[in-house]
């Protein structure tokens, strides 16, 4: 018997109280500083946006994937992922499809994006059996529930990585 240990009113309670974050997050940034860069080797704060927007919409597509039955926990894999994306120690490169592709953005339409970006996952992963498994090449097997933890381990990282830009900007000016 497959251990089953889905909690899928906590995760999308997660996930509402993690977009909330950024959304409020970059909403009190400045529109004159989201577009500098802080630092050498960094994103501005509206390229971080972007890129999130960008995994966002690509997780939405993931989720309406055809998938197959588990054969073991379809949370298995969340714990692997938290302590992978809260070590802020650990570095990561952004596969390419994923990465921002301007220099500038306004904030109004960021904003927007983002927002549409976070409705369109919150609506596929309620439309699907969060206990199927589908292959990504980023991820290799993994459940559409644990791609789901994903999206609040990824966006609580990058809002750890919005606060240092910020507060690195605002110690500047």
């Amino acid at each position: 018997m497959i251990k089953n240990t889905l909690n899928t009113s906590t995760l999308f309670s997660s996930l509402e109280n993690t977009s909330s974050g950024l959304l409020q997050l970059i909403s009190s940034a400045d529109s004159s500083t989201i577009n500098m860069i802080p630092f050498k080797d960094s994103w501005s704060a509206a390229q971080v946006v972007a890129h999130i927007t960008k995994s966002n919409k690509a997780i939405a597509q993931s989720l309406d994937m055809s998938g197959k039955d588990v054969v073991r926990d379809p949370a298995e894999r969340t714990g692997e992922l938290k302590k992978m994306f809260l070590n802020y120690d650990t570095k990561f490169k952004s596969p390419e499809f994923i990465l921002p592709n301007q220099n500038s953005y306004q904030k109004e339409e960021l904003i927007e994006d983002l927002k549409k970006s976070i409705g369109q996952f919150i609506a596929a992963g309620n439309a699907v059996n969060l206990s199927q498994i589908i292959s990504l090449p980023a991820f290799g097997e993994i459940t559409k529930y644990e791609l789901l933890h994903f999206v609040v381990y990824h966006t609580q990282r990058h809002i750890h990585q919005l606060e240092k830009i910020l507060e690195s900007i605002e110690k500047r000016n």
